[in-house]
């Protein structure tokens, strides 16, 4: 199972059309079907019933709905601590080598991922 898949599957139960899905992910609706389909295989049934106007959920769907949104949660969250991590590391760095700064604060990453306490601004404090 990709994640890509788990965005498309996503995507399409909020949406309940090929083409709107498709678009909303900005991938060809044949390229999402073909992932859907895929992601069907693996989990070993129907996701969606296909009408031509209307498709919706099926008992699977609506089973492995919470729990693929919970796991697309859980890995977009890890992604974003990845990214500010690295970023703290990098300004750790910095900070490391121009101590005449080590005194300012820490801004936000514009990712929208909390603040954390630099390593090296922690080390640097006097204990006591």
């Amino acid at each position: 199972m990709e994640m890509q898949q788990v965005r498309y599957f996503l995507a399409l139960s909020s949406t309940l059309n090929f083409t709107r899905a498709a678009e909303e992910c900005n991938v060809t609706q044949p390229a999402l079907t073909r992932a859907i389909k895929t992601l069907e295989e693996e989990l070993g049934g129907e996701l969606l019933r296909r009408e031509r106007q209307h498709s919706h959920l099926t008992e699977l769907g609506r089973r492995m709905l919470p729990l693929l949104q919970q796991c697309y949660d859980a890995a977009t969250s890890a992604n974003a601590w990845s990214v500010c991590l690295h970023l703290i590391s990098l300004d750790s760095r910095r900070l490391i080598k121009l101590p005449s700064k080590a005194e300012r604060p820490l801004r936000r990453p514009s990712s929208g991922c909390p603040a954390l306490p630099c390593p090296a601004r922690s080390a640097q404090r006097p204990r006591g």
